[in-house]
């Protein structure tokens, strides 16, 4: 046996063991979990409540780690540089199959780069408007912003958000003519719209629910295909316009480094089916129009590529620039 073979396979045998160990015992230091928002926002109000479960299953913390900007690329560009090792998690969404494609500067790949572990929440958008603006239903809308071409702001909460999807799907079928403004978050997006800077805007419900209690905002429909049974009487887009295929929801999963070893993402993806069954999970969220649900690696890849395929087909279709 050569020497430079016999000094490799003596290598393998001492570095296998300990790779098997630091994965048996894992996690044994703090895990971070990436929120690609600000603080605030929906992402950030269920990771938290994600991250706070998995410290107490998992014994060790897990700390929340916002890194906004670039439309969310400035998290997923960090993640996808980070270690396989199962200690830094993304809380992924729409954007990160979005962005290859509308910003087309990222610095990962978002089928090699990524692995998927598990969908964790779906949340509808609910299309609020401001108090003073003189639309009650979606005919008066529609029919106002008609009549009142370019002169609206339809604020969004950034560069290819789902909500940003959701407002050119919107403009596309019905072939308004408004502005389309991002924010770095819904947060701020929603203060505008309920200010009078912006004069609507599809919110996370999580996030639109405080201007609507306050009257500040109105509600026009909600975005999903059903309607929501926290919102049972605010209407569908598409049962209150000719819009009978709008179906648009915000989305988010458990997703970690390429190559992070299989027992780990099992413990994580275990982790994360127990804390979306907890009935106390469940209903905390469920009143602000959040499901919360697992899903299998199988099934997060088979929705993470329908997504992709509606939303890139979009981009491509309206000629959707990043500016």
């Amino acid at each position: 046996m050569k020497r430079s073979k016999f000094i490799a396979l003596a290598f393998a045998a001492l570095v296998l063991p300990f790779s098997a160990s630091a994965q048996s015992d894992y996690p044994n230091k703090p895990i971070t979990f990436i929120v690609p928002y600000p603080a605030g926002g929906l992402n950030d109000a269920i990771v938290r409540v994600i991250g706070d479960r998995m410290s107490a299953l998992l014994g060790k913390p897990v700390l929340i780690d916002n890194k906004a900007g670039a439309a969310t690329t400035v998290a997923s560009n960090f993640v996808a540089k980070a270690p396989a090792d199962g200690y830094t998690l993304y809380g992924g969404g729409t954007s990160l199959i979005i962005n290859p494609t509308l910003q087309g500067n990222v610095q990962y790949d978002p089928h090699k780069s990524f692995d998927l572990v598990s969908l964790i929440s779906f949340t509808p958008f609910i299309l609020q408007v401001n108090a003073d603006f003189p639309v009650k239903t979606m005919a008066e809308l529609i029919a106002y912003l008609k009549a009142n071409p370019g002169k609206f702001n339809m604020a969004t909460s950034g560069i290819g958000a789902t909500n940003h999807m959701a407002a050119e799907m919107f403009r596309a079928k019905t072939g308004l003519n408004y502005t389309i403004v991002p924010y770095r978050g819904g947060a701020q997006a929603g203060q505008d719209v309920a200010s009078g800077q912006a004069q609507m805007m599809f919110s996370a419900s999580l996030e639109a629910i405080p201007f609507l209690q306050s009257g500040k905002t109105r509600a026009i429909a909600i975005s999903s295909a059903k309607r929501s049974p926290s919102f049972p009487d605010i209407p569908t887009v598409a049962e209150s316009s000719d819009l009978k295929d709008f179906d648009v929801v915000f989305w988010q999963g458990l997703v970690v480094p390429a190559g992070t070893p299989k027992p780990i993402q099992d413990k994580l993806h275990a982790t994360i089916a127990k804390i979306t069954a907890e009935p106390e999970v469940i209903e905390r969220f469920k009143k602000q129009g959040v499901e919360i649900r697992s899903s299998t690696p199988a099934q997060f890849k088979e929705w993470y590529l329908l997504e992709e395929k509606r939303w890139v087909t979009l981009i491509k279709e309206q000629n959707l620039k990043p500016e």
